[in-house]
């Protein structure tokens, strides 16, 4: 968490001194549509500041990396609290030495910088970050041999959104024919989370605090066997937890160090996100 602290907190100078400086009204429609998420012109902009980029296209490419990612993990259950969120704000705010929340949305206001703008880019940044750490340790934990024994729980998911036809409908089919054995068959076929479909629902070995809050309290709450569905706002998982135990799992700092040396499977993994991403420019 402190180098994605230190981070923002370079951003936000930046931003400081470039955002404030584009007085001009942004006539504010939507520039593109990433798997029906509207992305405006202004968020463009912002992100032109927030990734220190020149042009247009330059700052669209990296805010929608970092949309499909953000998508990608809140379908497999991975966010941050409006708690973390705020606490980053406020460390942010600190570090230039400003000590309150509202002294800081003041600041911002000054500056003509958004606050609920900079919220979202810094809890799409967050939870992101999360998500890597956790694909990562995925590969990373595999012949680790320091770190930190660590409860972790197999798991395979069905996420059904609430945007699906029929939802109420489908939740009830899934509900009466759901079993150990046809979980990998009925994940591939209906999930709405096509990565973890095409690996037979398989989301992986997660630890405790991996999952949004109430996925996270109901996996760990449960025992190995266990079939159970969870709502969220998003939408419904079905989660089957197949196996538990505890394992020696790669210290945090370790695993930024060594971002750099899985940089390539990262974009590899990226690649196959854009592949199934719908992109509409208008």
């Amino acid at each position: 968490m402190k180098k994605v602290v230190i981070s923002l907190v370079c951003i936000l100078s930046i931003l400081l001194t470039a955002y404030s400086q584009q007085r001009e009204e942004l006539f504010d429609k939507v520039a593109l549509v990433v798997n029906s998420e509207p992305v405006l012109k202004s968020d463009i902009e912002f992100a032109k500041q927030w990734y220190n980029v020149k042009n247009n296209r330059e700052a669209e490419e990296k805010l929608v990396d970092s949309i499909i990612v953000y998508q990608q993990a809140s379908k497999v259950g991975i966010s941050v609290s409006s708690k973390e969120v705020e606490q980053a704000i406020l460390n942010i705010a600190k570090a230039n030495s400003i000590y309150s929340l509202e002294e800081f949305k003041k600041k911002l206001s000054q500056e003509e910088i958004p606050y609920e703008k900079l919220r979202e880019f810094i809890r799409r940044d967050l939870v992101v970050n999360r998500f890597l750490q956790f694909y990562l340790r995925q590969t990373m934990s595999k012949g680790v041999i320091e770190g930190e024994l660590q409860e972790i729980k197999k798991v395979r998911i069905i996420f059904i959104s609430k945007e699906r036809e029929e939802y109420s409908k489908l939740l009830r089919d899934i509900s009466k024919k759901l079993t150990r054995d046809n979980f990998p068959v009925l994940a591939k076929q209906l999930s709405d989370d096509k990565f973890t479909a095409d690996n037979d629902g398989l989301l992986g070995e997660v630890k405790k605090g991996d999952l949004v809050k109430e996925l996270d309290e109901a996996v760990f709450s449960h025992k190995v066997g266990d079939i159970f569905n969870v709502e969220t706002e998003k939408g419904t998982y079905f989660v089957y937890i197949e196996s538990e135990g505890k394992k020696l799992l790669p210290r945090e700092d370790f695993e930024k160090s060594s971002l750099d040396k899985f940089k390539k499977e990262y974009q590899v993994y990226l690649k196959k996100l854009k592949e199934q991403t719908v992109i509409q420019r208008l």
